[in-house]
C-alpha cells in the first residue's frame, strides 16, 4: 500500500462518521452552538467579575446559576428525550438560548447590567440546556451506523471540548473591540441561530420508548434502575461526577487566579479557557481513531490519573506562560476522559432508555460542577486560588488510584477494555 493510501485510510478512520450527511450537519451545528456556549461562559464570567469589584463569588454564583438546573432537570429531560423527536428538542434548546443571549445584549447596550441579570439569564439558559443535552446524547447514535459510533462520539466530544478554544478566541477578539463584552452576546445569538437551522435540516427521526402503561415513578426511575442493575454503568456515572467536581469546576476561580497570581487582565482568563480548549482538541483527536477495546480502557485510566496533574500544575504555576501550559494539559487529559466515559455508556445502554441514562450523565457531570463552582469560587475569595485549585486535584488523584486498586468492575474496564458493541 502506498504512503498516500495509508495516509488516506488513517484520515478516514479519524473522520469516518462525517461521511454520513445527517451526522455531518448535526456536528457542524453542535460545534457552532458549543462555541456560543463557551463564548457566553467567558463573557458572563468576565462581566460578573468586572461589575462586582473583582469578586470570584459573583463569578461562581453566575456559573452556579447556569449549572444548577442540571440538579433538577435531567431526570425529566431524559424522559422527554425518550418520548419526543430528539432533533426538535435540540433545536428548541438552541432557539431558547438565542432569546437569552439577545436579552443579555440588549441589557448590556441599553441599560445597566447587574449581577442578578446575569444570574437570572444564566439560570434560564441552564434550564434550556438541561432539557437539550440528554436529547443530544441520545441522538448521536441514531445518526451513524454502529461501526462508526465510536468515531461519532469522539467527534461530538471534539465539538464540545474544542469549542472552549475557538469560542474563547472568538469572544476574546470581540471583547477587545469598542463594543466590549456586549459584542460577545451578539456573536452568541448568531452562532445559536446557525446551529438551530442546521439541526432542523436533519432528516433522521430519533425517539426512545416510554411505556405508557408504566407509572410515573417507574418512568422517571427507569434510568436509575438500569444503572443500579448494571454496576459498570452506575460506577462510571459516579466517577464522572467526582471527576467533574474535583478537576473541571474552576471557571469561577480562574478570573481571580490569573489577575492575582499571573498579574494579567481578564484577557488572561479567556486565554486559559482557550488553551484548555486547544489541549481538549488534541486529546480528543488522539483517541478518535482508537479501535481496540483494551486500549480504550487503558487510556481512560491514564487520562483519569492525568486529569489531576494539570490542576495541581495550574495551582503551582508562577506566570501566565506556565498557566497556559497547565491549562493545555488539563484539556489534553480531561476531554478524552469525558469522551471515553461517554463512549462506554453509549456502547452498553440500549436506545429505548438512552435518553434517561443520558439525563443521569448530565446530572452527574454538571450538577456537581454547579455546586463545586459556587463553593470553590467562595473559598477562593477567602483562602486564595492556589490552595483551592491544588486540594481538589490531589483528592481526585487519590480517588482514581483507590478505584484502580479496590474496585474490581472498574479495574476490568481499565485493563480488559470496553465491552464490544452488539452486532
Amino acid at each position: 500500500m502506498s504512503s498516500e493510501s495509508m495516509s488516506k485510510n488513517l484520515w478516514n478512520r479519524y473522520v469516518s462518521a462525517l461521511k454520513h450527511n445527517d451526522f455531518r450537519r448535526y456536528w457542524y451545528g453542535a460545534s457552532i452552538a458549543a462555541c456560543g456556549v463557551w463564548g457566553l461562559i467567558v463573557a458572563r464570567g468576565a462581566l460578573a467579575y468586572e461589575i462586582s469589584d473583582q469578586s470570584s463569588t459573583a463569578v461562581g454564583l453566575t456559573t452556579f446559576a447556569a449549572l444548577i438546573p442540571f440538579v433538577i432537570v435531567p431526570p425529566f429531560s431524559g424522559i422527554i428525550a425518550d418520548r419526543f423527536d430528539r432533533k426538535k428538542l435540540v433545536a428548541i434548546g438552541h432557539g431558547s438560548n438565542i432569546i437569552f443571549a439577545f436579552i443579555l445584549a440588549i441589557i448590556y447596550f441599553f441599560s445597566t447590567t447587574e449581577i442578578w441579570h446575569l444570574v437570572a439569564l444564566s439560570l434560564f439558559s441552564g434550564i434550556a440546556r438541561g432539557f437539550q443535552l440528554p436529547a443530544q446524547i441520545a441522538l448521536v447514535p441514531n445518526l451513524v451506523p454502529k461501526e462508526d459510533l465510536l468515531n461519532a462520539i469522539a467527534l461530538n466530544a471534539l465539538s464540545l471540548q474544542g469549542s472552549r478554544f475557538f469560542g474563547s478566541i472568538l469572544v476574546t477578539g470581540v471583547m477587545l473591540t469598542e463594543w466590549g463584552i456586549g459584542a460577545a452576546f451578539v456573536v452568541a445569538v448568531v452562532l445559536y441561530t446557525i446551529a438551530m437551522l442546521l439541526t432542523l435540516s436533519l432528516k433522521t427521526e430519533s425517539r426512545g420508548i416510554v411505556d405508557s402503561r408504566a407509572s410515573a415513578w417507574e418512568i422517571i426511575s427507569a434510568g436509575i434502575v438500569y444503572a443500579y442493575k448494571n454496576p459498570g454503568v452506575g460506577l462510571m456515572l459516579v466517577l464522572i461526577g467526582l471527576h467533574c467536581s474535583f478537576t473541571m469546576s474552576f471557571e469561577s476561580v480562574f478570573p481571580s487566579h490569573v489577575t492575582t497570581n499571573f498579574d494579567v487582565g481578564l484577557s488572561g482568563f479567556s486565554s486559559i479557557i482557550s488553551f484548555f480548549g486547544a489541549g481538549a482538541v488534541v486529546g480528543v483527536i488522539s483517541i478518535a481513531a482508537i479501535r481496540s477495546d483494551v486500549t480504550k480502557g487503558r487510556v481512560l485510566m491514564l487520562t483519569g490519573l492525568g486529569s489531576s496533574s494539570g490542576v495541581v500544575l495550574m495551582a503551582l504555576s508562577p506566570s501566565l506562560m506556565y498557566g497556559l501550559a497547565a491549562a493545555f494539559l488539563m484539556g489534553l487529559t480531561q476531554a478524552p476522559f469525558m469522551s471515553l466515559t461517554m463512549t462506554y455508556l453509549q456502547s452498553v445502554v440500549p436506545d429505548d432508555i438512552r435518553g434517561r441514562v443520558g439525563g443521569l450523565f448530565t446530572l452527574s457531570a454538571l450538577s456537581l460542577m454547579a455546586i463545586s463552582n459556587l463553593i470553590l469560587g467562595s473559598l477562593s475569595d477567602v483562602y486564595g486560588s492556589q490552595i483551592v485549585l491544588m486540594i481538589p486535584g490531589i483528592i481526585f488523584l487519590g480517588i482514581i488510584t483507590l478505584v484502580i486498586l479496590f474496585v474490581p468492575i472498574m479495574n476490568r474496564i481499565f485493563f480488559q477494555g470496553f465491552p464490544k458493541l452488539p452486532a
